[in-house]
């Protein structure tokens, strides 16, 4: 049976459902990636609301007016015809109730009709601001709403009430997917697929992780060749975005560096970044406090984890060895996890600080890095107190900690943000004793179990 789960989205609900309360017209813009869970958010919006949806598909403009009116007559049983916009300034005047008109997949009834969006900019100045009506205009291509829609030289520019950038789901928000694992399995099950609705709904929340590994590395699988197809279906040179993304997870950061493995001009290389930045793919990082060095890092874990395992074992995957693959796979599990876990952390500071597990206010986020010393995390109230934190994967004792923590006060002096006021903490898998512990009046110690109340 398909499972239907509708996660967190409670400050998108809470703004559409504020827009739609307000007498008038409005404009709505909202995009993202595919399989981000924006139908599913529209969806869940649109129930018990006087609504006409419509999704576009490629064809041409005279096709896609046909199906609107088709579905204009399906819904409200009024029978029209016509050009979509007319069609809309008519039934937005006939409706004697406010009206929830939704375009998804908007970019390809813009892109059939070169005037549509002039047209529809002269029909809200003109017409329908005088409506009670809020049009949601949809769509994954990231890119088009971006440059045609939000841009200034946009003809809708200056229109909208909002616009809604939809990514995937938090850390936090996956455990309505799973709600018997436990915390250290939720974990596992976001460096494997990450945040996207879609791709966590392709888990069975009643296998282990191992069960359900087979749903990601077996041939055929949705999972398996799901980066690919992305790729394919979002970038004009899906081999290039390939080599990029492959060279990330071989280790390389600096965009010089990229270049040079990705076999790209150096010069060229911005634009790629970019694109799969608007993706949520990647993200550019910096040492906190410091414009340079930038490092790439994947920000989308599905992606990291199909070019460290899927790419990698590809061969051994076809060849039917999918049980020596899992061998391989689990053997490094635990060091991809460590990457998986530090970036969780940095998520979740601003959670952890409003549950008073750590003490500092989070004005700055970020890493710190210089020549051969490295901090996982560092939180500041500039000019105040300073959190400085180590993210450890394993498990720790009292004894071990206690060293971790000396070595971490040692490391913060050379990074030139310390305050009058500077707390040491240790994030770990596990510790010898029931989480939040203090070490001193300073060293925090915090591990899964101590997290709990912000996650469950």
């Amino acid at each position: 049976m398909r499972r239907k789960i509708f996660a967190n989205r409670v400050y998108e609900l809470t703004l559409l459902n504020k827009i739609w309360n307000e007498k008038g017209f409005a404009l709505v813009l909202m995009y993202g990636r595919r399989r981000v869970g924006k139908t599913r958010l529209l969806m869940e919006f649109s129930s018990n609301k006087k609504c006409i949806y419509y999704t576009a598909i490629e064809g041409s403009y005279e096709r896609m007016c046909e199906e609107f009116s088709k579905i204009i007559k399906k819904t409200l049983n009024m029978p029209v015809s016509g050009d979509v916009i007319e069609v809309i300034e008519w039934i937005s005047e006939a409706s004697d109730e406010k009206l929830l008109i939704i375009i998804d997949e908007f970019q390809y009834l813009a892109e059939a009709d070169p005037s549509f969006l002039s047209r529809l900019q002269r029909s809200i100045d003109n017409v329908l601001i005088n409506r009670n009506l809020l049009l949601v205009l949809c769509g994954s291509s990231v890119s088009f709403f971006q440059k045609k829609l939000l841009g200034y030289r946009s003809p809708i520019f200056g229109r909208r009430a909002v616009s809604i950038k939809l990514s995937p789901l938090k850390f936090r928000d996956i455990h309505s997917f799973f709600p018997e694992y436990s915390i250290e399995d939720l974990v596992k099950v976001y460096g494997i697929v990450g945040g996207t609705p879609a791709y966590l709904l392709k888990l069975d929340p009643q296998k282990n992780i191992e069960e359900n590994l087979y749903r990601i590395i077996v041939p055929n699988e949705y999972l398996y060749d799901e980066a690919i197809n992305f790729l394919r279906q979002e970038v004009r040179e899906p081999k290039t975005y390939f080599n990029i993304l492959l060279s990330i997870a071989e280790g390389v950061k600096g965009l010089s560096a990229i270049a040079r493995e990705s076999f790209i001009d150096a010069r060229s290389i911005v634009k790629y970044i970019a694109l799969l930045e608007e993706l949520d793919i990647v993200e550019r990082i910096r040492p906190l406090g410091c414009r340079r060095p930038v490092f790439l890092d994947f920000k989308d874990n599905y992606f990291r984890f199909w070019f460290s395992y899927i790419y990698k074992y590809r061969s051994m995957l076809e060849s039917g060895l999918i049980d020596e693959a899992i061998e391989e796979i689990v053997d490094t599990f635990n060091t991809y996890l460590s990457k998986i876990f530090e970036k969780l952390v940095i998520e979740i500071i601003p959670l952890m600080f409003k549950a008073k597990l750590i003490p500092v206010k989070p004005v700055e986020i970020g890493r710190w890095w210089h020549k051969d010393i490295e901090i996982d995390c560092i939180i500041r109230k500039p000019g105040k107190m300073t959190g400085f934190i180590e993210v450890k994967w394993r498990n720790i004792s009292f004894n071990e900690a206690e060293g971790i923590l000396m070595n971490l006060e040692k490391k913060s002096v050379k990074t030139g943000l310390t305050s009058t006021q500077n707390y040491y903490i240790l994030i770990c898998k596990n510790f010898e004793e029931k989480t939040p512990v203090k070490i001193d009046e300073y060293k925090i110690v915090i591990d899964l179990n101590g997290l709990k109340p912000i996650i469950f």
